[in-house]
């Protein structure tokens, strides 16, 4: 009897603290992209999601075909619906090692979420407006292919404080009948002190619609409305962007095409950048094709090429192998 109660009492005090011990776990995560990369004597600027910018770095190289990355993300269950996650990135280039700075350039968040009252977050983020972009551009921002921010977002992330906000503190929407939200406000003292950004997404079967906004001050600011339609043979995206950057006006439209060929894809894009000032108007073409080996390797090859004004055409190739782990 007495061993009896004992085991009951056991039982009753394990089940009581077991909420103490919430479930969690934590993920490794990352990618290489290399191979070769050639960029012709062209004068235009043409940005990449390797990284590489015209007319510097003229030739052929082993590089990335996109950025090395290295990452953890973790999530631990708080009961009655909550739970609280975290993700570091580092990013790197493998080609030779040398680290990005700073160390966790990419991401570096913690987040409370709730299943039917959304997320809170605070940390190193992407600006609102950097999701919908990401989504219209069939390259997701890599590859030398990708118009890139450069274009999706009117040149608005490339000299005020790049795609990402330092000091954020943000709230994302659960999902309602497809429609979601992000609303972020960074507190960054040098860049983006006191910025706001935000963004609406629908997406839902075929359709994705989408419209966001960031502003600095009213010297930096972006306006950003997009979508696209999946008809099966072929996913075609379209995105249109207007921003000021110190004060000078930008304005950018992009066609995009994501089209299955068996397993595979095949992508295209061609966005205009029409940058404030004379002879400013930028022309960028995109191709390429990713041959999957697994669902986490594939064979790539892209081309960009561009043109802006009076100066000549740049373009850029790459051939790589890409693994995601």
């Amino acid at each position: 009897m007495t061993r009896l109660k004992s085991t009951a009492l056991a039982c009753a005090m394990l089940a009581l603290s077991a909420p103490l011990y919430a479930q969690s776990s934590v993920t490794i995560y990352g990618r290489m992209d290399l191979g070769l990369v050639h960029q012709t004597d062209g004068m235009t600027p043409i940005n990449a999601g390797n990284g590489r910018v015209g007319p510097a770095g003229k030739g052929t190289t082993v590089g990335q075909g996109s950025a090395a990355r290295l990452g953890f993300r973790g999530t631990e269950d708080l009961g009655g619906g909550l739970s609280a996650n975290f993700l570091m990135e580092h990013r790197f280039d493998g080609s030779t090692g040398a680290p990005a700075v700073p160390f966790w350039q990419a991401r570096s968040f913690l987040e409370l979420a709730s299943k039917n009252w959304g997320a809170i977050y605070a940390g190193r983020e992407y600006i609102p407006a950097f999701w919908p972009a990401l989504r219209l551009d069939p390259w997701g921002f890599d590859t030398v292919g990708t118009p890139g921010p450069k274009h999706q977002l009117a040149n608005y992330g490339v000299p005020v404080s790049g795609i990402r906000s330092n000091g954020t503190v943000g709230y994302k929407t659960p999902v309602f009948a497809g429609v979601s939200g992000i609303l972020a406000w960074s507190a960054e003292p040098l860049v983006r002190s006191n910025s706001v950004g935000g963004n609406i997404t629908y997406a839902q079967g075929p359709v994705y619609l989408a419209a966001a906004f960031d502003r600095v001050d009213t010297a930096n600011k972006l306006a950003l409305i997009g979508g696209s339609y999946d008809f099966g043979i072929v996913r075609v995206g379209l995105t249109y962007a207007e921003a000021t950057v110190a004060s000078k006006d930008n304005k950018n439209v992009s066609l995009t095409g994501r089209i299955p060929v068996g397993a595979n894809l095949l992508k295209v894009a061609v966005s205009r950048l029409d940058l404030d000032g004379p002879d400013n108007t930028n022309t960028r073409l995109g191709l390429g094709y990713e041959h999957f080996l697994s669902k986490r390797t594939s064979l790539l090859a892209n081309i960009g090429r561009a043109k802006q004004g009076s100066l000549s055409a740049t373009t850029l190739l790459d051939f790589t192998i890409k693994h995601n782990f």
